[in-house]
C-alpha cells in the first residue's frame, strides 16, 4: 500500500494564501507516495485525526508567519498567511513531532517547525549585512555546505555541498535546541536542520529541483515512512 502523505494545508478565507502548489504532490508520487492536502486543522483534535490517519506530514513553501505566533512586531517587508494557515501549521508541527511519523518541512515549513519547537525567527534576512545572496529570487541558485555526520549527509552520500535554490526573506534565526545544524549558505543562513532520522527541514525547495538531483530527499522521506507507519489506522 502506498504511503499516505499530509500536506499542509488549504485554509479558510484566501486559499490563495494557503494552497499549496502541485509540485509537493508529484514530487510525493514520483517516491512512491500519495499526498493530500489537509484542509484546515483548528484544533488539537484535527491534529490528532491527520496523525492518526497519514503516513507522514509535509510542512509546505509560502508567506510569512504572523506576528501573534513570534511575539514580536511584524516587519515591514513581511507578507503573513492567513491566521487559519498559521493554526493549522503549528497543530500539526506539534503533533507529528510528538509522535514517530517522519516529517518534511522546506522553506517556510522549515521555518514554521523551528518556531513551534521554541526556536527563533528572522523576519527579513536581508537586514544582515552578510547576507548577499539574492535568496529571494526564483532563478537563484546558489551552494550550502552540508556538515558531515547528519542526515542530510546520508541523504547524499559524499557530498560536502549541495546546489539548491531559493525563494525567501524569511529564515530561521536560531535552532530550537531539539534540532541539529545539517546544512548554511555561504553567507549565513540556516538552510537545512534535523531531529533524528525522521524529521528533515530544508530552506530551499527540493520539489522543484527534481530533475536537479533532490529527488532523493522525497525518496528518503517516503522509504522513513515505509519504516515506521504500519500502524495506520485507515
Amino acid at each position: 500500500m502506498k504511503k499516505r502523505i499530509a500536506v499542509a494545508s488549504y485554509t479558510l478565507g484566501n486559499t490563495a494564501m494557503g494552497q499549496p502548489s502541485p509540485t509537493y504532490q508529484n514530487a510525493v508520487y514520483q517516491a512512491g507516495g500519495l499526498a493530500f492536502l489537509t484542509g484546515a486543522v483548528l484544533t488539537e483534535e484535527d491534529a490528532e485525526e491527520i496523525y492518526q490517519n497519514y503516513d507522514g506530514l509535509i510542512l509546505s513553501g509560502g508567506a510569512d508567519i504572523n506576528e501573534e505566533f513570534l511575539g514580536v512586531p511584524l516587519h515591514e517587508k513581511a507578507l503573513p498567511a492567513s491566521r487559519e494557515r498559521d493554526i493549522t501549521e503549528f497543530l500539526l508541527a506539534r503533533r507529528f513531532m510528538a509522535g514517530e511519523k517522519p516529517i518534511l518541512a522546506i522553506c517556510r515549513g522549515e521555518q514554521v517547525l523551528n518556531v513551534a519547537m521554541g526556536g527563533t525567527h528572522d523576519q527579513h534576512i536581508f537586514d544582515r549585512p552578510e547576507v548577499v545572496i539574492a535568496h529571494q529570487n526564483d532563478a537563484t541558485r546558489h551552494e550550502v555546505r552540508v556538515l558531515p555526520g547528519t542526515l542530510l549527509t546520508s541523504i547524499f552520500p559524499g557530498k560536502e555541498t549541495l546546489t539548491v535554490n531559493s525563494t525567501h526573506h524569511q529564515a530561521v534565526k536560531t535552532l530550537a535546541p531539539c534540532f541539529t545544524l545539517n546544512a548554511v549558505s555561504p553567507d549565513g543562513v540556516i538552510e537545512s536542520y534535523s531531529f533524528g532520522d525522521r524529521v528533515l527541514a530544508t530552506q530551499w525547495h527540493p520539489e522543484r529541483l527534481l530533475e536537479e538531483g533532490m529527488k532523493p530527499v522525497f525518496d528518503w522521506f517516503i522509504g522513513k515512512c515505509e519504516e515506521t507507519c504500519d500502524g495506520r489506522k485507515l
